[in-house]
């Protein structure tokens, strides 16, 4: 019986990043997703400012830095990718 290589059939790492880049960037450009993103936000903004009490004011404001971390380490990635690619 032959040894099949495993490897053979997965894609290559770097493949791998670039498309994840490539993905990244899509949702992030994606109308629905800004829209989204917009409309929680908004929404989270509302909550914090009417909030009765310091920690419903803190869960809006921990959900408003999670939203943002979302969209930071896409753009990260993105940029991580252009960098090591060559890209501006």
């Amino acid at each position: 019986m032959a040894v099949q290589n495993v490897n053979a059939n997965m894609p290559n790492p770097s493949t791998l990043l670039r498309e994840q880049a490539s993905q990244a960037s899509v949702i992030l450009e994606n109308p629905v997703f800004k829209k989204t993103l917009q409309s929680i936000s908004n929404r989270l903004i509302s909550q914090w400012t009417i909030a009765d009490t310091v920690e419903e004011r803190e869960l809006c404001w921990m959900k408003l830095n999670a939203l943002s971390s979302v969209k930071e380490d896409l753009q990260a990635f993105i940029h991580n990718d252009k960098i090591e690619n060559g890209e501006k």
